[in-house]
């Protein structure tokens, strides 16, 4: 039901059970990254961070007090910002919402690094290539269950939780219903307006972000005309001459450039309705959380990749690896770029899909993004 700019139900009550998960979500968190700090610190947990080389990791050389350390005054912290973001009525204020957003910035930027990517790359890629690469699934499988790679997992969830959090404070404190995030001075016009502008940061967004990501296939997909930029002649050669090597690389352009066509679908009307070739799912409503749930995941490893890229130019002093070479490193760089504008238009595709709420009753019929009017 739409509900007229005169007639305003009342917004639930401030601080009720929806607006207190997400913080309670964030406590949880934060004393499992206590936990893990006090086990490697003790050897009861194996290390979850890197010991040795890893690429652009904060803690490579470092010693177990330095990570152990870290993860533990990271969750301490955690858990004085979760009790400000649990106090009823949004009691909290602005100093909560601010601390969780540096929650979320500290914990992408220290502890989650351009491993993470690497790892939903293959995941993309080893349903397919693994039956053509011997022995890549059960390297995947003992390279998901590695420490590392768990902690890298349980960061990245945890940088997501602390915006979502974020965001979820600064409804209450604004009176905003929990479900939805509507204030009490809602009108139809003003969605009309908000979903427009959403559709047009979103389409600029997409734009951008699209034209980055196919950097790294095109860098990839050089490969089939013998082209391996910024390596030697005889490292080229032998790689052309390893068909596992060869076909891996290949796979892993391969889907950097479908992310490229998913990220489209954040404004194409095939983002809101499944399309007709999708037997048994065609003209249904995709789900809003399908979306933005394993987009927001990618947006934080493509930052982390950026950020790694940017550390390990800066720290490597001996050698050089294609990474550091002008061309790959300026395709990793480019990545977090990409990773700020798929966050910009997950936010846009997630703002302009809300629907008319259950709870507060305010809102309008989702519409396609070619049909989004432009003004009320």
């Amino acid at each position: 039901m739409t509900v007229s700019s005169s007639v305003r139900p009342a917004v639930p009550d401030r601080g009720g059970p929806r607006a207190r998960v997400a913080p309670w979500l964030t406590l949880a968190w934060s004393a499992v990254a206590v936990a893990l700090g006090l086990g490697w610190w003790s050897g009861v947990l194996p290390r979850g961070v890197p010991e040795g080389e890893s690429f652009g990791s904060l803690f490579s050389g470092q010693g177990l007090g330095v990570a152990s350390g870290a993860m533990a005054v990271c969750g301490l912290a955690g858990l004085v910002c979760s009790v400000l973001l649990l106090r009823r009525g949004g009691a909290g204020g602005r100093v909560a919402e601010v601390g969780a957003w540096l929650m979320a910035v500290a914990v992408l930027t220290v502890f989650v690094d351009g491993s993470l990517l690497a790892l939903l790359g293959y995941t993309m890629i080893v349903p397919v290539a693994g039956w053509f690469v011997p022995g890549l699934p059960s390297a995947y499988v003992s390279a998901i269950l590695e420490p590392t790679a768990l902690t890298l997992l349980f960061c990245a969830v945890g940088v997501v939780l602390w915006a979502v959090a974020a965001l979820v404070h600064r409804g209450v404190v604004r009176d905003a219903c929990q479900r939805c995030g509507r204030e009490e001075d809602w009108t139809p016009g003003e969605e009309r307006r908000v979903r427009a502008r959403a559709l047009r940061v979103g389409r600029w967004a997409v734009g951008v972000g699209v034209v980055l990501a196919l950097l790294y296939p095109a860098l990839r997909f050089l490969w089939l005309f013998g082209v391996m930029l910024d390596f030697g002649e005889q490292e080229t050669r032998r790689m052309l001459t390893d068909s596992s090597m060869l076909f891996t690389g290949l796979a892993l352009g391969a889907a950097g450039a479908v992310g490229a066509v998913l990220m489209l679908g954040l404004v194409q009307r095939w983002g809101v309705r499944f399309p007709r070739w999708m037997v048994g799912l065609a003209g249904r409503r995709v789900p809003v959380a399908l979306a933005v749930a394993p987009a927001s995941l990618v947006a934080v490893a493509l930052v982390a990749m950026g950020r790694s890229t940017l550390v390990q130019l800066m720290t490597a002093m001996e050698g050089s690896t294609p990474v550091t070479e002008p061309v790959h490193a300026t395709v990793f760089l480019s990545m977090g770029a990409w990773g700020v504008a798929l966050g910009v238009a997950t936010a846009a595709y997630a703002v302009r899909r809300r629907a008319e709420c259950g709870e507060c009753e305010r809102g309008l019929p989702e519409a396609d993004p070619v049909r989004t009017p432009v003004a009320g």
